[in-house]
């Protein structure tokens, strides 16, 4: 057997000429029905993603725009959260006004701020809860600032050292008066 034969039967295997071949999966050896049900496997599927894409790219998927809703304004909204909030009364203490109040960055951090008395008489013991938070609003902590013998109808400065050094804003939780 010379090397073109043996080069031949390598390169041409299984392509003998003249013969039918009794592989079933074999293009020209399979029925009518076997090569239509083989088309239908691969055609279907693509048929159907083609219709789909069809179908997307025509916005038939696209809901429908709801009719333009017009916003309820701010009264609106608190009617409906809250319908008896005009019957609502909180009693708040106007005995001790805190006027003015601020973190003091001038030397060690402190609470800076002042009180007037809008009754008549001496308010003899009275304390004011405040919250600090830093430059984010990150809540730092509480502190108490006790005030004694406050003369009426006066202003009464205070400055209330605090360990909280990032503290940048600070607001009014509590005031008590005895």
């Amino acid at each position: 057997m010379g090397i073109r034969k043996v080069i031949e039967s390598i390169v041409f295997a299984g392509m003998k000429t003249g013969s039918e071949r009794p592989d079933p999966l074999y293009v020209s050896n399979r029925t009518f029905v076997q090569k239509a049900a083989f088309a239908a496997v691969i055609g279907i599927p693509c048929l159907v993603v083609a219709a789909l894409m069809v179908a997307a790219m025509t916005n038939v998927f696209q809901r429908k725009p709801a009719a333009a809703q017009i916003d309820p304004t701010p009264a609106e909204t608190a009617a409906k959260m809250l319908p008896d909030v005009n019957q609502i009364k909180v009693d708040t203490n106007h005995d001790l006004e805190v006027i003015e109040v601020h973190v003091d960055r001038s030397g060690k951090p402190a609470v800076a701020g002042a009180v007037r008395n809008n009754t008549n008489h001496m308010i003899h013991d009275a304390e004011i809860v405040f919250d600090l938070s830093d430059i984010n609003g990150s809540q730092l902590g509480g502190v108490k600032q006790e005030l004694r013998n406050i003369m009426p109808h006066l202003r009464t400065d205070f400055r209330l050292p605090v360990a909280q050094a990032n503290a940048v804003f600070v607001l009014v939780r509590e005031v008590k008066v005895d």
